[in-house]
């Protein structure tokens, strides 16, 4: 096929057939809305939930997978999305580091970049602002007492950045949000969030919310589980008023249209 264009969206994913098709299914379909010239293909980087879906007679490529079958089509300009929030260690090594040996496969393989990723500088997008605009489109709750208190994933080897900086645009807009993370060994995580709520003496109640794409087992287990550990249990130990929130941020309208701008950065670029 002469000129074929695809769109690769990756994503980690999830087993869960309901919460695909909210949360990763509803980012693909947008993108394909946007871009009907390209034909829009699904990755997923966990190779266990590959292997537990195709159990189940249900099949979605590798990265490697998804490019090599592309590669052989004769495809000849190739966009990589990822749904990924952060450039984290998930995003290094099953995303750059497989476009990277791809280089030089097709006349064009370009990757478009996670939400968290430009902060304004060197005349680039100010990601973490226009990330800030979209949390707060799903943010039904303006009262004074109230914290909303995000969790995110975080990296267990080494320190993801992304969280903070998002922190400090929230606080330079006065927002009563707190981005925290599930990785102990990670910061801000839920010792960190404790803190800040303990310095916030007017705060009574806190809206919980996941900062993650998907609202799978994290959400379930570690954000509204039962387990004394969970993020909710935590916090209402601790004395607050709890709320949980349980929809993934591939729901919210303006992050799909987060990931349909960097593809647009992308194909302005050509880089």
């Amino acid at each position: 096929m002469p000129n074929k264009k695809a769109i690769i969206v990756v994503s980690f994913g999830t087993a869960n057939d309901e919460i695909r098709v909210l949360c990763i299914e509803s980012v693909e379909n947008r993108i394909k809305l946007s871009f009907p010239e390209y034909e829009v293909r699904r990755a997923f980087t966990s190779n266990f939930i590959i292997k537990k879906l195709s159990e189940r007679d249900i099949y979605v490529d590798t990265l490697s997978q998804a490019l090599e079958k592309l590669k052989a089509e004769g495809a000849q300009e190739v966009i990589i999305q990822s749904t990924h929030l952060t450039p984290g260690e998930e995003y290094a090594n099953k995303v750059i580091a497989v476009a990277d040996e791809y280089k030089g496969a097709f006349k064009t393989l370009t990757v478009g970049r996670p939400v968290l990723m430009f902060d304004g500088s060197d005349h680039t997008a100010d990601d973490f602002s226009i990330a800030v605009q979209a949390i707060k489109s799903q943010i039904h709750c303006n009262e004074a007492d109230t914290e909303v208190v995000f969790m995110g994933h975080g990296s267990p080897h080494q320190h993801n950045p992304a969280y903070e900086r998002l922190q400090k645009k929230l606080d330079e807009a006065e927002e009563n949000i707190t981005i925290g993370v599930l990785e102990g060994s990670d910061y801000p995580n839920i010792k960190d969030v404790l803190a800040r709520l303990a310095g916030k003496p007017n705060i009574k109640k806190v809206l919980l919310m996941p900062f993650l794409l998907v609202a799978g087992n994290h959400v379930v287990h570690d954000m509204n589980g039962e387990k004394e550990s969970s993020w909710k249990n935590t916090i209402t130990n601790a004395g607050y008023l709890v709320d949980v929130y349980l929809h993934g941020l591939g729901e919210n309208v303006a992050m799909q249209d987060i990931y349909v701008q960097h593809i647009k950065d992308v194909i302005i670029n050509k880089t």
